[in-house]
Order: structure tokens, then C-alpha cells, then sequence
């Protein structure tokens, strides 16, 4: 008779296994609770995130001289689209004469990640109220260098794609 003395292989002992399961029913609540903290966490600062997303594309179009201004974030589209975004109001604010007050036309935009080249970059699509595309803003100078060599049916591809999460 051999008597393995592994803690591995402990036979005598009778509460080895509640003892085991009592150890990884502690390590399992310990990640649950932190689980549950990072979730909500995740969940407190959602609005948080987006305010300083929207200063921070607002601050880049009035850098690059263009007039749009994001708005309210929107719980339009579909969710399962092969293009992951999200959708805010828009404004253009435009001025009609040397005196006269500006009109705001309120549209949406659609922020995502344009990949051309090789390589992602940020990119709002405009749509008018119809559910057009009426173009696409990039928000940084890769874009702007790269949206001019992307080929017309890629650019198609897209529109059709964020047009289609209308429908």
C-alpha cells in the first residue's frame, strides 16, 4: 500500500472538495463583482464619453473651417449593420446675406471608421432628410489626403451601406 503524500491526490481528507468549492465560489463572486462595477461604471459615464466626442469633432470642423456642428446624439439605424457608428443631429449653419441672421438646416451624421488605403480613419457622413448621403467629412489630415484617391464605387459602397440603415 503506497500513500501518496501530493496535495493533489489527498484521499483522507473529507472536506477537501467543499473546502475546493468553497475557494472557487469565492474567486467566482470576487469577478462578479468587478464585473458588475466596471458595468456600471461603463453605464454612468456613457454621456460623459459623448459630450467630450462631440466637443472634441466640433472643435475639429471649426479647425478645418467647415461649418457643420454636431449635435444630440440619436438612436437611429439598425444594429446590425457591417458599419459601426453612431448617429447625431447636425447642424449647418450658413449665412444667406451680409446682414441677415444664419439658417440652420438640422440633418444627421453618421460618425464612423472610413477604412481606405490601408489604414482607418474618422469620417461623418451627412444625410439629408430624405435618408441621402450628401457626402462625407474626414476629421483628420490622413483623411483629407486619402478620401480624394479612394475609387468611386468604394465610396458608392459606403453610401449605399449607411443609406440602407435608414430603411
Amino acid at each position: 500500500m503506497s500513500s501518496n503524500k501530493s496535495p493533489f491526490f489527498i484521499t483522507d481528507n473529507k472536506n477537501f472538495n467543499s473546502h475546493k468549492l468553497k475557494d472557487t465560489m469565492l474567486l467566482f463572486g470576487w469577478i462578479s463583482v468587478l464585473l458588475i462595477i466596471a458595468g456600471s461604471c461603463w453605464i454612468i459615464i456613457q454621456p460623459v464619453r459623448n459630450r467630450f466626442f462631440i466637443r472634441a469633432v466640433n472643435r475639429v470642423l471649426e479647425q478645418s473651417g467647415d461649418f457643420h456642428r454636431l449635435g444630440e446624439k440619436l438612436n437611429s439605424g439598425s444594429s446590425g449593420s457591417l458599419i459601426m457608428g453612431s448617429w447625431y443631429s447636425i447642424t449647418f449653419a450658413r449665412q444667406t446675406g451680409a446682414s441677415s441672421a444664419p439658417i440652420h438646416e438640422e440633418k444627421r451624421a453618421f460618425v464612423f471608421s472610413f477604412f481606405g488605403d490601408g489604414s482607418f480613419f474618422p469620417c461623418v457622413a451627412i444625410v439629408d432628410a430624405f435618408g441621402n448621403v450628401e457626402g462625407f467629412i474626414p476629421l483628420n489630415n490622413l483623411g483629407k489626403r486619402i478620401i480624394n484617391q479612394i475609387s468611386p464605387g468604394i465610396i458608392m459602397l459606403y453610401t449605399r451601406r449607411i443609406e440602407g440603415m435608414l430603411l
